[in-house]
């Protein structure tokens, strides 16, 4: 066995294509959605079971197991198992599949106390790096650039659980269709076979020329990046951040809205959404202050979050369209007025005020694609903080035969400076929020989050 980290020993690395002969050669051209992301970090995920079984039950009955199940989940979900394909002639780059292409599936051992990995707590972030695999390298063959965008490491924690780490190119899918894909693959591993009718809430569907781009906005964007040798994303560098997951309880939340809509009587769009992204961020710039970090009074503070848009197209995109397909929102503030006693106020006007404006006009969700990525890549992303997962996507139930999910984490928001949500695991109507942070900052959050909470008597 080789020495992969102090904490992580590799078992055993493997390539799982999808079955032969299945699929023949496929290719996907990129849209103006997926175009958007080509020099994007990658999304770096993980999923954390109880497993008490004895190490050879591991070996012998859920490695083969995961291996067979994955590669029939992959038979839907080629293009994971495909290649970022950049052709000679500066064209376009798209998703390429053919016969014997695969997808890394790391297995390890690990020694870390997965009790501790678990929990809410405050916990190193480079306790869980050893835990995400890194995507193959990038290669050249016959002139054409090859970019493989998906990777995964399942890590056994003897006697107490196993960990899914997942390492994906956002280029080949957003948070939507990556979920879709995993949910496959653990419904097939827990049944021990392909369920006999696919539902089509998870079979992907591929036909890219529903995405209409009448104004050729993809080009647009292939214009920019392609000034930029593609090379692969590099590892970050390990930091001395803590991660940590704060819950908005359903009360919680309740309370919140009920402050917004005294307070801005006209904002429509109050959801959960809107609520736990404006107290959050204003609690992260107060943080700020609190740590003695210098706060100009008209620095600009930024606040990034995308939304699934294929309903909102014209014609619109089935829930099940595999591939990017959301579009990102901006807002600003000046530091003051989100470190003021008002400024979670301030916040959720300028959140849901933004949503507000963009529901419903089908006609300009392409243009403000482009629009939006162009003023977020002239912000200071310094000052900037953005957003993974939703609790839309409903992580818990994600059931590979193993019991209850205990835990999801997004690793990548240590690189990216974002904040991650998911349902709560015990109540979906609470609503989890991870983020990263160092030490001293992360305790000054947490004591500003939690008071902000308390009801008077």
């Amino acid at each position: 066995m080789a020495s992969y980290d102090d904490m992580v020993t590799v078992l055993e690395e493997s390539r799982v294509s999808p079955p032969p002969s299945t699929l023949g050669e496929k290719s996907l051209p990129l849209t103006l959605f997926d175009l958007s992301w080509l020099h994007f970090h990658h999304v770096q995920s993980l999923f954390f079971y109880k497993f008490t079984r004895p190490n050879p039950h591991f070996m012998e009955i859920i490695i083969p197991s995961l291996k067979h199940s994955l590669s029939l989940a992959l038979k839907h979900f080629y293009p994971f198992a495909g290649n970022l394909l950049f052709p000679p002639n500066l064209e376009k780059p798209e998703i390429h599949y053919e016969d014997g292409d695969s997808v890394l599936l790391i297995f390890a051992e690990s020694n870390t106390d997965f009790a501790y990995l678990i929990k809410n707590h405050q916990r190193k972030v480079s306790h869980f790096h050893p835990l995400i695999p890194q995507l193959p390298p990038v290669c050249e063959k016959r002139n054409t650039l090859l970019a493989p965008v998906f990777a995964i490491q399942v890590t056994l924690f003897p006697d107490s659980g196993i960990s899914f780490g997942f390492a994906t190119d956002h280029v080949v899918a957003d948070g939507n269709s990556f979920i879709r894909f995993v949910k496959l693959w653990a419904t097939i591993h827990k049944l021990q076979r392909e369920p006999s009718i696919l539902d089509d809430a998870i079979r992907p569907f591929y036909d890219r020329t529903m995405v209409k781009d009448p104004n050729n906005i993809a080009s647009i964007f292939w214009q920019r990046h392609q000034k930029t040798k593609f090379k692969g994303h590099q590892p970050p560098l390990p930091t001395n951040n803590i991660l940590a997951t704060f819950l908005l309880s359903e009360a919680d939340i309740q309370r919140l809205k009920n402050r917004v809509m005294v307070q801005c009587p006209t904002l429509l769009h109050v959801s959960s959404f809107t609520i736990t992204c404006a107290y959050t961020w204003a609690c992260m710039i107060r943080a700020r202050a609190w740590v003695g970090e210098e706060v100009s009074e008209n620095e600009l503070e930024h606040f990034v979050f995308s939304a699934d848009c294929r309903a909102h197209l014209d014609p619109p995109l089935p829930e099940n369209y595999f591939g990017n397909c959301v579009v990102p929102f901006l807002v600003t503030a000046k530091s003051m007025q989100l470190i003021d006693e008002d400024g979670f106020i301030v916040a959720a006007n300028l959140i849901g005020g933004a949503i507000q404006e963009k529901i419903g006009r089908k006609k300009e969700v392409c243009e403000s694609l482009e629009r939006e990525w162009r003023n977020i890549s002239s912000i200071n992303m310094e000052r900037a903080v953005g957003v993974a997962g939703s609790p839309r996507f409903a992580v818990y139930d994600i059931d590979f035969g193993l019991g209850k999910l205990q835990k999801r984490e997004f690793i990548s928001i240590d690189e990216t400076r974002s904040i991650s949500l998911h349902e709560g695991k015990d109540n979906k109507r609470h609503i989890e929020v991870g983020l990263s942070f160092p030490k001293i900052k992360m305790d000054a959050f947490a004591s500003i989050f939690a008071n902000g909470l308390i009801v008077d008597d």
